[in-house]
């Protein structure tokens, strides 16, 4: 009896799963046999009966298979694993469920497999799938539980695995070929013992992408471990790195964001007409090549803290045209719009102020001190100027003059100096360009004069003084050096402090008119020694010898 084909088998489309399982299967079925030749004259060729008996089984098989995974007729349009991916990404045609676990391999080696661990909190399960080899599927049609489960092509090379859910359990998944999940290589993915294809394009993985000649692009990327890249980065959109950042040049690290602090290790250059901003408002503003502009978002600029000890100018301080240097280097100020000073947020102590050209200067609105803080100070009430001490007193000012010498109605002005104390000592020459008065009075000090009235008052003259005036002596006048008596010198007119008699003496005494004397003593001493001449008609002062 003759051994025929099922009909079945000729009508397989060639890109159903049956059709993949029934090529895989028959192939390995009949590569197990020992192939027909002299010295095997019994083996197996193509077309012979066990071959025909190995394609029917194999379809048997490949039936089920397919009848288990897609159903009845194993032609679903695509298989359960297409919406499956391997994790580093891709696209699927169909959907691949594997939710209780996943395992494949060969050679009791695992190749593909789903796993579960436990977080770091010790409760939370984590979920993954894991290929560590080569993936390969070979026959037509696969059914399992009266569903198609794989489809393969034998034309075109490409197994289609198809089921709502597919699950290995714990179970190895193995292949040496390459497996594709869709409805080709080019329109799906492909797997094999080399790469991963996405319609057509290879996926990079840790085998190829760290090649240096390899150029890829993806959407998304997760990477658990350290990715290092050897040539340039381009970035055509945000990027995003939340728990540090590293960047430098040469091997050198030169920004370090780490936590809240970003340490920078070289120099941060900005172009003209860039800076930093706070919100919309640069804070840290290059105008241009030389000039930086320091400013703060409608606030106040804060320089220093707590913790500064010192800020430190290395150039002057101008005004806003920079016309005038405000504070220098080493501390030279100049305020020329105005100045105004205060202690311990207390009231104004010493201000400027400018009404025009001629009138402009300082005020001082409290106390000036000299040497220390309980020191004499200067003071003022807008009348007078006070100058105080410990218990002392002076002012100084101007009033409405009250000198004798003032013109009727001329609206003098006079310049006084008060004070409480008992004197006012001058350690010095006093000296002044017309004339020292007395305040109220006529007496005063001029140039050679020495006024007491208008007709009283002593003159100095060339060889002497001149008394305008009577003159009254209370007391006894005298010369400069006087002694009494006949063999004295000088001359005086004293005032006996017993009797109140006054008696003068003078070395000769002339009188033009008469003389009233009430009482006359005359004393004389004669001394001869030599001839006397007495005559009425001359007298002699000097006798000098004629030889």
């Amino acid at each position: 009896m003759s051994v025929i084909l099922l009909p079945d088998i000729e009508e397989l489309d060639s890109n159903s799963l049956c059709y993949s399982i029934y090529s895989e299967l028959y192939h390995n079925f009949f590569n197990a046999q020992d192939k027909k030749s002299e010295d095997n004259p019994y083996g197996i060729e193509e077309g012979d009966d066990t071959s025909i008996r190995l394609r029917n089984t194999a379809y048997n098989f490949a039936s089920a298979i397919a009848g288990a995974v897609a159903g009845e007729g194993g032609e679903g349009g695509g298989g359960i694993l297409l919406d499956y991916l391997k994790k580093t990404g891709g696209n699927m045609t169909g959907v691949l469920r594997a939710n209780y676990g996943f395992e494949a391999g060969m050679g009791n080696t695992r190749l593909l497999w789903a796993y579960e661990e436990i977080a770091e909190d010790g409760v939370t399960p984590v979920y993954g799938l894991q290929v560590s080899g080569d993936i390969h599927i070979g026959g037509s049609n696969l059914y399992l539980g009266g569903r198609q489960f794989i489809r393969y092509s034998a034309g075109d090379g490409i197994a289609i695995l198809e089921n709502p859910v597919l699950s290995f359990g714990s179970s190895s998944l193995f292949s040496r070929g390459e497996m594709v999940f869709g409805e080709s290589k080019v329109k799906g993915v492909a797997l094999s013992p080399d790469t991963i294809y996405i319609k057509g394009k290879e996926v990079y993985h840790a085998g190829n992408a760290n090649l240096a000649t390899v150029n890829w692009s993806m959407q998304n990327a997760t990477v658990t471990g350290t990715l290092q890249v050897s040539g340039n980065v381009t970035l055509l959109s945000e990027l995003s790195a939340l728990y540090g950042v590293k960047l430098g040049f040469d091997g050198k690290t030169v920004l370090h964001i780490r936590q809240e602090e970003a340490l920078l290790n070289g120099f941060l250059t900005i172009n003209s007409g860039y800076g930093v901003k706070i919100g919309d408002t640069p804070v840290l503003f290059r105008v241009n090549e030389s000039d930086i502009q320091l400013s703060c978002d409608y606030g106040h600029l804060l320089l220093g803290s707590e913790n500064t000890q010192q800020l430190r100018l290395f150039a002057g301080l101008t005004d806003i045209d920079g016309d005038n240097i405000l504070i220098s280097k080493y501390g030279a100020a100049y305020f020329p719009d105005s100045l105004r000073v205060a202690h311990n947020y207390g009231a104004d102590l010493l201000s400027t102020y400018r009404e025009n050209d001629a009138n402009e200067g300082l005020v001082v609105h409290k106390r000036m001190r000299f040497g220390s803080k309980s020191g004499m100070f200067l003071s003022g009430d807008g009348e007078r100027v006070l100058l105080s001490g410990l218990s002392d007193q002076a002012a100084f000012g101007f009033r409405a003059s009250t000198s004798v010498f003032q013109l009727p109605e001329s609206g003098s002005r006079s310049f006084y100096l008060q004070t409480g104390c008992d004197f006012i000592t001058f350690d010095q020459a006093i000296e002044a360009k017309k004339s020292v008065g007395i305040d109220g009075s006529f007496t005063r000090l001029t140039d050679k004069h020495l006024f007491f009235t208008s007709e009283n008052y002593l003159l100095s003259t060339s060889d002497g003084i001149k008394h305008f005036g009577n003159a009254y002596f209370l007391n006894s006048l005298s010369s400069e050096r006087f002694s009494s008596g006949f063999a004295g010198y000088g001359w005086a007119i004293l005032k006996n402090g017993i009797t109140g008699n006054i008696a003068a003496t003078f070395d000769e005494l002339t009188i033009r008119k008469k003389m009233r004397i009430y009482e006359l003593e005359v004393q004389k001493n004669t001394a001869t020694n030599g001839s006397l001449w007495v005559s009425d008609s001359c007298s002699g002062d000097n006798v000098e010898r004629i030889s």
